[in-house]
């Protein structure tokens, strides 16, 4: 059974079980159906549906080795990436500044090493729990009138003012102004092992080794609709710096590890280990990245996700979603 093929049949399965879930799994299937219909039920991602997929490779550093036994940072291994704009319009123009920027990777050193993660630029999440990605959503439906209903909205938001911070962060920062050239962050906590056994808590967050690009309101509203493709094919072409220093912010006992709408105390000025670099080479059709999921559950031994709801429901979720769009 091909790729595709195992994340349909795992959709499948896994919707036909969620009406007996008691839990926040049962809440997965109405969180996509709901963000499909607030992008218009296309048969595209309902969220980050604008996107390019390209290929590269990571090659690791020495520091990495020794703080993880993962596969991924045993040798230099090919990638398969796909940079996003936020929200389910295909069609979003670049320089919105409104929603954010993904990034979306797989690792693949062969064998059993296999590892995906999926960023945003934005340190933090919009909401904590699956629930309250719900009811998030929820509120965000028309009303009767086919009208956004503010008061709802405002409602939620007043009673839940952690969902505002991403906003406000994206807000506070220039328009984004290339795909490489943006911190972009795993928003959740990871836990590291290495062949002695030691254990870790880090977060990742992937830096351009180019530096930052960001643009005015001016600037941006001269760059044509989908300026971002064009600004990385252009480096490529040109042979301009095209790819991100993974490191590792460094975690301490009593730091936060299931809520994802808060950054750590003091974390941008924590310790930070360089664990490799990953360099984009290519553009690729966009088959090879819109024909499977980006699983940020699927880790080689030697790192481990957080026991936080919202991260594992997003394997599931995404299963859902490709199996509605393909």
């Amino acid at each position: 059974m091909n790729k595709q093929n195992r994340h349909l049949a795992l959709a499948a399965a896994f919707a036909a079980t969620c009406a007996m879930a008691g839990s926040a799994t049962a809440q997965t299937p109405e969180i996509v159906e709901t963000m499909r219909t607030l992008s218009g039920k296309q048969k595209a991602r309902p969220s980050g549906a604008k996107g390019q997929c390209f290929t590269g490779s990571f090659a690791p550093t020495a520091e990495a080795k020794a703080m993880s036994k993962s596969a991924v940072f045993a040798k230099t291994s090919t990638v398969v990436a796909r940079f996003s704009v936020g929200g389910g319009n295909p069609k979003v123009m670049d320089a919105n500044k409104a929603v954010n920027r993904g990034f979306s990777f797989r690792i693949d050193p062969g064998g059993a090493g296999q590892t995906e993660f999926v960023m945003v630029n934005a340190p933090i999440n919009f909401v904590k729990s699956p629930a309250q990605m719900l009811e998030f959503l929820k509120v965000r439906l028309p009303g009767a009138d086919g009208k956004p209903q503010a008061d709802k909205i405002k409602a939620f938001t007043d009673a839940n003012p952690e969902t505002t911070g991403q906003g406000r962060y994206l807000a506070s920062k220039p328009v984004v102004g290339s795909w490489v050239g943006v911190n972009y962050w795993g928003i959740h906590p990871y836990t590291v092992t290495n062949a002695s056994g030691a254990k870790q808590l880090i977060k990742f967050k992937m830096v351009p080794v180019g530096g930052e690009v960001g643009l005015t309101e001016d600037e941006a509203k001269a760059k044509p609709a989908d300026f971002l493709l064009d600004e990385l094919k252009g480096r490529l072409e040109t042979k301009k710096p095209a790819g991100f220093d993974m490191v590792a912010i460094m975690g301490k006992a009593g730091d936060e590890k299931t809520n994802a709408t808060q950054m750590w105390e003091g974390e941008d000025a924590r310790p930070t280990v360089k664990l490799g670099t990953l360099t984009i080479a290519a553009l690729e059709k966009n088959e090879t990245c819109d024909n499977a999921i980006f699983d940020p559950t699927t880790l080689a031994d030697g790192l481990a996700g957080p026991d936080d709801e919202l991260f594992l429901q997003r394997q599931p979720a995404y299963a859902i979603s490709i199996g509605e769009r393909l």
